[in-house]
């Protein structure tokens, strides 16, 4: 099989009642008005309308604040871990010093102050009786500066 240079018959004439010396009715040339060359062109290439840039406006604007109000969040939830583990630190710290002291807690109510990372913490301890005599119920509220409860523990200690 040879091949040759491929031929493709040319398109047939078109022939108007159109006079020969007249020009063809056409697009306009290229130095026509702005106006009329715009309205050659299509929709879609005439750009953004002004409607259309407010919503894409309004529609960045609103992700943006969304996450803002996240990455506050976050920060907030950071402060809020910081303090509770503050606060285990000196309830922990008040019943590791009890049993190290080997003396048994009196029934009752105390107040002592508590400093972890010069945040300052007031240490509230509520000691009562249990059914064996040689064992108390001690509740450990920690209170922020505020005064809100930033951690509380309830335990039992025994008379060694």
């Amino acid at each position: 099989m040879m091949c040759g240079p491929l031929r493709v018959p040319a398109p047939p004439l078109n022939r108007s009642a159109q006079p020969p010396g007249r020009p063809k009715a056409g697009p306009a040339p290229s130095g026509g008005s702005a106006a009329a060359s715009a309205a050659s062109l299509g929709a879609s290439s005439r750009g953004f309308t002004l409607l259309e840039v407010l919503v894409a406006l309004a529609v960045v604007a609103i992700a943006l604040l969304a996450a803002m109000r996240a990455a506050g969040g976050v920060a907030d939830n950071a402060q809020r871990y910081r303090m509770t583990v503050l606060a285990e630190q000196c309830a922990q710290n008040f019943l590791v010093d009890q049993r190290l002291s080997k003396t048994f807690l009196a029934v009752g109510q105390s107040t002592s102050a508590c400093t972890q990372a010069n945040v300052p913490f007031t240490v509230a301890v509520d000691v009562m009786p249990t059914p064996n005599p040689n064992f108390r119920r001690v509740q450990v509220n920690v209170l922020d500066a505020s005064g809100w409860s930033a951690w509380q523990v309830v335990t039992i200690i025994g008379n060694l």
